[in-house]
């Protein structure tokens, strides 16, 4: 089973290499659900994904809050999405939701087009689309060359124990070719039961592997 952690600074990816851990998902501020990294921090982190021979995913996102970007706010994400290319970044993660919960394919191509050749993942911004619109949202995506769509299957504040059937049934929706990576409460100790209930090979989360207490507490 793939594992991905999702984390914020370089002394956690560390440990978490140590434990283990075969893919990092790189954020800032995680108390904010994980906004983009600074420069420095994303330069250390592909240099040591690149010794460990682990992947690594980074997060675009300008703000917390919902994912009904501005036009500005998109610029701001395509200026991220040049540098991250420049520092050596080979996947990174985002996603764009409109007002009336759909998939806002105007601003997501905008940034599918600034991110090539980078690879992309859609983020958990895939539990605000509308459930009804969800399976039309996963092809679209998986047209437009998207690799892997992270989800929690509904909110965050319900554990994911109680989003397994809806989880089932994205893992169902999914074209060919897109990976579901079920995350959002995932843990150590819960990941193999998981993972046998959704028939998934990837799970995603913060407390996917078991770390030393003092870089448990950064996150």
């Amino acid at each position: 089973m793939i594992k991905e952690i999702a984390l914020a600074d370089i002394d956690t990816m560390r440990a978490a290499i140590r434990n283990g851990v075969d893919r990092v998902e790189l954020n800032s501020r995680l108390d904010l659900g994980g906004l983009t990294p600074d420069d420095q921090t994303v330069a250390e982190a592909v240099a040591l994904a690149a010794e460990a021979q682990i992947d690594l995913v980074v997060m675009i996102r300008p703000r917390g809050g919902d994912f009904d970007y501005s036009e500005a706010e998109i610029e701001d994400m395509r200026r991220s999405l040049r540098r991250m290319r420049a520092l050596g970044v080979k996947t990174v993660t985002f996603g764009v939701v409109d007002v009336k919960k759909h998939l806002a394919r105007d601003r997501m191509t905008k940034l599918l087009e600034a991110a090539k050749p980078m690879q992309v993942v859609y983020h958990m911004a895939f539990d605000d689309i509308a459930e009804r619109c969800q399976q039309q949202a996963l092809r679209w995506l998986a047209n437009y060359g998207v690799i892997r769509v992270l989800t929690h299957g509904g909110k965050l504040t319900v554990p994911i124990t109680e989003t397994v059937s809806h989880l089932q049934e994205i893992v169902q929706m999914a074209p060919t070719g897109l990976t579901i990576l079920p995350g959002g409460g995932v843990t150590f100790e819960n990941a193999g039961w998981l993972a046998q209930q959704l028939h998934v090979s990837e799970l995603h989360g913060s407390k996917i592997v078991p770390l030393p207490l003092k870089d448990a507490l950064k996150w």
